[in-house]
């Protein structure tokens, strides 16, 4: 891409990050962005956030209404992707007839007693026929026709209760070949309408792919094809599901978008009923859910991090300290760097919405938005832990997870078994996080981890193949702790393929596998590894006792069976390094680091005296130290989004920032034992901006009116 770079000079290093804009088109371009946001509106200035791309997500219009969109973002620079919802008819175009002529209303999904299941009151969700493939796929193709560098088909999942329309009753006999069964009618009904639905996205996304890929412009440019997926434990909780371990097999799919706001991260909180838990705690699962799909892949992952949502009950507040605990969860995934920084900055920066109260936001919200985006745009791929006064905390402690965990029948609770086993270590600050069976046969990725928590309660493996690759696993030196009371209704099902190899339960297959050598042993070694079965249901470790009686002391001990043992540290925080920022969250300790720091979560971009986060707290800090105790050319050290470029000489700082019209920018400038004589702001087109400046030397914060296409500040010193 022929994007032009901005310097940013921080904290003694040149870092180079590339500007929204560029016209130069190449295969792929999209993959290209670090940053980008999603709207459903053309370029408007109060919108105007200087990323690397956008995501345009229109339904219900023409290609001239989608391509006059794209246009109008394109001519802004940078990339443009389309994204589409391929679960619910947005236009309800396709399942009235508007589309063909032909009433498709038995393609919609139905609950029980025949009723449409609806998004919003206002769209149908859609079971993935034939027929709305091709709908889709036309969508596809025109949004390419458009101009569209990427296709995004949002959502592809569909509800677990569902399952009673006419067109998914034909096509479960088409692929089971025996009579349909209602998904309520028993837990092997359930699971095979859930296995089912999946195959059909997958199927759906694999069609989109091959048009995404096979379309070739007038310039020969081959769009990105980038799947938008929820992640597992907040579909568990909401009764959805979707292929998405099962997705890491299409070998075409160019990304993700690991979508995460309140909404899932509570759902999934619900759902597991404890009283040792907590919203980033959940956050960090989510999240961490994301990278396992990609990791050791070429496939790229962005993750999402939306500073609302769409429930009008919740206050600017509240979305404050949610959004906070998110980017820091977010940010500790130290293997991604690329990011989705909003969807629908409509709902913040433009008038006329109820989100948090009544919109625009205040600038206590959008300042510190911006300023956070900013660091999402210089963020570096890569982190180490900051251990205070701690040691570091336990690596490679994974809990087993497949699709199939969104088949098996509903309870409440749901996700008592998983974030059981999940949430005790979070929350004393261990990086516990999923092993994605999926991917079992990846050898690569499966010694990632040292030990693999394993309970099948809570979902099935599909395969004999994912025992066996465990069983090897285990082999070469991993160590797996299988916990839970195998015979439930699934595993006495006579379908599955544990029962037609003999065995009572894939628990029971599993172990036959691990060359257990006494029957009363609970637990052995195996070729390089170990393996420790206990009985008990990790549902029980949502209890605090029971956690720190019987669970911590098991990983501990198992711990000291793996790779360079050790025992479980738990340092009761996460605390990150990335480049010059610091991420930071207290859970049951607080968090309390010496230095000088500017706070990016605060509207005014202080230079603070040390990091103090009590627990609870999540904080995200630019280490300034070596500036302001050096002598080094006045600088800005935080700006609000996007700071493009900037120098010093002489008596005079110069920096350009960019941002969306109405929201004002803010800067932290470090000019050090200078005397400022004068600050004055100018746009591109050669209007005078008033800058209100803050004086608090060695540093000054400097606050004026944003424009989308640059303000030029002007410091001068005193001679």
């Amino acid at each position: 891409m022929n994007a032009w770079y901005g310097t940013f000079l921080v904290c003694g290093a040149v870092l180079t990050a590339p500007v929204f804009g560029g016209s130069e088109k190449q295969d792929k371009v999209f993959m290209k962005a670090k940053t980008f946001f999603q709207t459903d509106r053309s370029y408007v200035p109060r919108l105007g956030i200087s990323t690397d791309g956008v995501v345009v997500h229109r339904h219900g219009v023409g290609f001239e209404d989608i391509s006059a969109a794209i246009a109008s973002w394109q001519a802004r620079g940078g990339t443009v992707g389309r994204m589409f919802f391929v679960d619910s008819d947005g236009a309800n175009a396709y399942w009235t007839g508007k589309w063909d002529g032909i009433d498709h209303s038995d393609d919609v999904e139905r609950k029980s007693g025949g009723e449409k299941v609806m998004c919003a009151g206002v769209r149908p969700y859609m079971v993935p026929t034939e027929g709305w493939t091709k709908y889709l796929e036309g969508q596809a193709e025109l949004a390419l026709r458009a101009g569209a560098t990427a296709i995004l088909p949002e959502e592809p999942l569909a509800h677990a209760f569902s399952g009673y329309s006419k067109s998914f009753q034909e096509l479960w006999k088409q692929h089971y070949g025996f009579a349909w069964q209602a998904q309520d009618s028993s837990a092997e009904a359930r699971f095979l309408t859930g296995q089912l639905k999946s195959k059909l996205y997958l199927d759906l996304e694999e069609k989109l792919m091959e048009t995404t890929h096979a379309y070739r412009g007038e310039d020969g440019i081959e769009a990105s094809f980038i799947i938008p997926i929820h992640s597992i434990y907040g579909n568990m909780a909401a009764q959805l599901v979707a292929p998405l371990g099962d997705s890491t097999h299409l070998d075409g799919v160019d990304g993700y978008i690991g979508q995460i706001w309140t909404g899932p991260v509570n759902w999934a909180l619900a759902q597991y009923d404890s009283t040792d838990k907590s919203f980033f705690g959940s956050a960090f699962a989510l999240y961490d859910y994301f990278t396992q799909l990609t990791v050791g892949t070429d496939k790229k992952l962005w993750l999402l991090v939306d500073p609302v949502e769409d429930n009008l009950n919740h206050e600017w507040g509240e979305f404050a300290e949610w959004y906070h605990h998110c980017v820091a969860a977010m940010l500790l995934m130290s293997g991604i760097d690329s990011y989705e920084i909003m969807p629908w900055p409509d709902r913040v920066f433009l008038p006329g919405f109820d989100t948090g109260g009544g919109t625009p936001a205040p600038e206590s919200f959008t300042i510190p938005l911006l300023a956070i985006t900013q660091a999402l745009q210089e963020m570096p791929l890569g982190g180490e832990w900051d251990l205070m006064d701690s040691a570091q905390p336990s690596a490679g402690i994974s809990v087993a997870i497949a699709d199939s965990a969104m088949w098996q029948p509903w309870e409440d609770g749901k996700l008592q078994g998983t974030y059981g086993m999940l949430m005790p270590l979070i929350q004393r600050g261990v990086p516990a996080g999923a092993c994605v069976l999926e991917r079992s046969s990846d050898k690569a990725y499966m010694d990632r981890h040292r030990v693999i928590l394993l309970s099948y309660e809570s979902f099935k493996p599909v395969a004999a193949g994912i025992n066996e690759d465990l069983a090897e696993w285990v082999r070469r030196g991993g160590v797996l702790i299988l916990l839970g009371e195998p015979g439930d209704e699934l595993d006495r099902s006579k379908r599955f393929w544990w029962r037609r190899q003999g065995f009572a339960s894939p628990t029971h297959h599993l172990i036959s596998l691990l060359d257990k050598p006494v029957a009363a042993k609970t637990e052995w070694s195996c070729g390089e590894g170990y393996v420790i079965r206990k009985n008990i249901s990790p549902k029980k470790f949502a209890r605090p006792a029971a956690a720190e009686k019987v669970y911590l002391p098991l990983v501990d001990q198992a711990l000291q069976h793996a790779t360079e043992p050790g025992k479980l540290q738990t340092p009761g925080h996460f605390i990150m390094r990335r480049g010059p920022f610091v991420v930071a969250h207290a859970m049951d300790c607080p968090v309390e680091l010496e230095g000088w720091f500017v706070d990016i979560f605060d509207p005014d971009l202080p230079v603070v005296d040390g990091i103090h986060l009590a627990p609870g707290g999540s904080g995200l800090y630019r280490d300034v130290v070596q500036t302001l105790e050096s002598e080094e050319m006045p600088k800005v050290l935080h700006a609000t989004h996007r700071l493009v470029s900037q120098q010093s000489q002489g008596n005079e700082t110069r920096f350009t920032v960019k941002g969306p019209a109405e929201t004002p920018a803010v800067a932290r400038l470090f000019f050090g034992k200078r005397e400022i004589l004068d600050v004055s702001a100018t746009t591109a087109d050669g209007r005078k901006i008033e800058v209100d400046v803050k004086n608090e030397k060695p540093t000054a914060r400097l606050k004026f009116a944003n424009d989308p296409d640059g303000v030029d500040v002007v410091v001068t010193y005193k001679l």
